[in-house]
């Protein structure tokens, strides 16, 4: 563990997952000193797959704490330790941010005065501008919210609490203290994509409120892992058909349709190289397995 200059008193923590890329996370460190006014901490929790990320972040930011993982255990699990080492230190709430992502102002400070006003709020996302795309919470299937009902509650007009069919993307999600000890941490079973969908289908089911602030940060998708690559097909299919498989343990035949629907996607996209990492993770979530594939 790496810590320069440690705050005297506990400070709200951003934590960011690094696996490879240094200079994506050294420009998202420096982005957070320049632009965020609200005074914060950072732990970097790093997956590798080298070392040396914590010499080539010296200087990057002031109150920066890294914690290695060499064995890469996945997206859901890094959020929990860097959680849990925010939480334990005493921050009153954790921005989890992708380490590709760059702010374009102040974002903290704002959702640290809204969780504050509206404590029943568990979980706070923001908008990402990617390119000319602007992108909130993600749609997802009608199977998604079966049996679950929204209990709306009262917010700012710059504020819209999701609907039980919706999610946050887990590059930008702020939890309050008592959010995250009410919603638990975050699954761990999916290795990479989907974990905030299944985190957010836990909220809904909770009942506790999932709320998109009107603020902004910039995130271009897929940088550090490739942006239509078999690792991201691969484990795209998988982990939706096990999240479909928690939820609804008896709807194989579902599954099979939602699994001829992601092979001929593929096919009349034109993305033909990546019907074999489709079927890879098709047949993973039939066998049940979780966690890292060892192929991608």
């Amino acid at each position: 563990m790496h810590e320069s200059m440690a705050p005297e008193v506990p400070l709200p923590t951003v934590v960011l997952i690094h696996f490879g890329a240094p200079d994506l996370t050294r420009r998202c460190l420096e982005s957070l000193r320049e632009m965020e006014t609200e005074p914060h901490a950072v732990v970097v929790v790093d997956h590798g797959p080298t070392p040396g990320l914590r010499a080539s972040l010296v200087g990057a930011h002031p109150h920066l704490t890294v914690l290695q993982d060499f064995t890469n255990p996945g997206f859901g699990c890094g959020c929990n330790r860097g959680a849990e080492h925010a939480f334990a230190a005493g921050a009153p709430a954790v921005w989890f941010l992708n380490n590709d992502a760059v702010l374009e102002g102040p974002t903290l400070g704002p959702l640290l005065r809204l969780a504050e006003a509206h404590p029943q709020v568990a979980l706070w996302g923001t908008h990402q501008l990617n390119g000319r795309r602007r992108q909130g919470s993600d749609r997802q299937d009608g199977w998604y919210c079966r049996g679950l009902r929204t209990l709306p509650v009262p917010l700012p007009q710059n504020c819209r609490q999701l609907g039980t069919r919706e999610s946050l993307s887990g590059a930008s999600i702020l939890v309050p203290r008592a959010g995250w000890e009410r919603l638990g941490s975050w699954p761990t079973g999916y290795f990479l994509y989907w974990e905030d969908a299944a985190w957010c289908r836990k909220a809904h089911a909770l009942g506790l409120p999932i709320v998109l602030a009107e603020v902004q940060i910039l995130h271009r998708s897929a940088r550090t892992v490739g942006k239509r690559s078999p690792l991201q097909a691969f484990y795209s299919a998988r982990n939706r058909l096990l999240l479909h498989r928690e939820l609804h343990p008896g709807g194989a035949i579902e599954r099979f349709w939602i699994a001829l629907y992601l092979f001929q996607m593929r096919f009349f996209q034109g993305r033909l190289k990546l019907l074999k990492a489709a079927w890879h993770g098709v047949w993973a979530a039939h066998r049940g397995q979780t966690g890292r594939d060892p192929r991608y």
